[in-house]
């Protein structure tokens, strides 16, 4: 990461565009969901414990066809 220094009398920061837009969808994300944040922590848990299925057998269980 490069750093500039521009004289201004607030500072600023400036970042690629890419990475304000996923900020921006971020902030809506956690404005729609206030809870989103544990229920992430929560489904992690149950994917390190291998409480999950697999995408092909997702698929023939829900009859997907893909």
């Amino acid at each position: 990461m490069d750093t500039i220094t521009i004289k201004t009398k607030k500072p600023m920061v400036i970042i690629s565009l890419d990475e304000y837009e996923g900020m921006k969808e971020t902030i809506q994300l956690l404005t729609k969901n206030p809870n989103l944040p544990r229920e992430l922590r929560k489904e992690r848990k149950k994917m390190e414990r291998g409480d999950f299925i697999s995408f092909e057998d997702f698929k023939k269980k829900y009859k997907v066809k893909r």
